[in-house]
């Protein structure tokens, strides 16, 4: 997340304020403050100073993040703190509740950002459902979608050539073919209470401890994001497994294994049937919830 500051100083250097003195200068802000918000930004990936200059990362998204505040000034206060964050989960339209699950930011937080949003033009709403403004804030819908695909690939709490299935401010989890020194989660958690499954890949996640609870909602955002019928049906084993430890979980998926259970037909599930001759692997009737 960026600062009102942080915002501020990225679109003063953007227009020329490339040394500690000019910045300083133009944020009102004294020599120290400018030196840590620069030092902030660079932690944070979007500038740096490098003997006595300060440069902007050339990134895709920053560049557009540039643009909409050379248009808009006024964005810099929607865009600061959690508003970045937010905007990034509207490459897709959302509910509130989506952008809440998808952010890890509290659902009052995300209401009060996206009214702010609303007010200002650069989100609508129709129904329960969020969307950019593409007509009023063209440069947005740009934005988020870069801002998306470029913290999909990198993270810092992430080792290099691991595969990202969810991030938020307080939790990555993803993938790797190595085995590292991380936190098991998802479905390489699934053995510890069990129910072993083999992968193919060892899924891990930034939090020093999870409990059943984490590991099979991070199992969702793996099959969320992968979309296989496999990670499905593994996903509904484990579920009903487990349902009593589990009935406060809070995901779509969810929702779609209540259906299949009460028999019925979703997109992207093989039959009930064809999954309880798998369940019975691991004593479960799938037949009996």
């Amino acid at each position: 997340m960026l600062s009102k500051n942080e915002l501020r100083a990225l679109s003063r250097i953007g227009n020329g304020a490339d040394n500690v003195q000019v910045l300083s200068g133009e944020l009102d802000l004294s020599g120290t403050q400018t030196y840590k918000v620069i030092r902030s930004l660079g932690e944070k990936e979007f500038a740096n100073l490098r003997r006595g200059t300060i440069f902007i990362e050339k990134k895709t998204h920053i560049a557009l993040l540039l643009e909409i505040l050379n248009d808009s000034p006024d964005a810099c206060t929607v865009l600061s703190d959690s508003g970045l964050e937010i905007i990034k989960t509207l490459a897709e339209p959302r509910t509130s509740s989506e952008i809440s699950l998808l952010t890890g930011l509290h659902q009052t937080t995300v209401t009060r950002k996206i009214d702010l949003m609303r007010r200002m033009g650069m989100v609508r709403k129709k129904g329960p459902v969020y969307s950019i403004n593409e007509e009023l804030w063209p440069k947005m819908k740009e934005l988020a979608r870069s801002y998306d695909a470029y913290t999909k690939l990198i993270d810092p709490r992430v080792p290099f050539g691991s595969e990202i299935y969810h991030l938020s401010k307080d939790l990555a989890v993803f993938s790797s073919k190595r085995t590292l020194n991380s936190t098991k989660t998802a479905f390489s958690g699934y053995g510890d209470h069990g129910m072993t499954v083999r992968p193919g890949t060892n899924y891990y996640c930034s939090s020093d401890d999870v409990n059943i609870n984490d590991i099979f909602l991070h199992s969702l955002y793996v099959v969320e994001k992968d979309g296989g019928w496999r990670g499905r049906m593994l996903a509904l084993i484990f579920y009903v497994m487990h349902r009593d430890e589990l009935k406060d979980v809070k995901h779509p998926l969810v929702n779609e294994m209540h259906t299949v259970l009460n028999g019925g037909r979703v997109d992207g599930w093989v039959p009930l049937k064809e999954m309880q001759e798998r369940a019975k692997m691991y004593g479960v009737d799938l037949y009996d919830n």
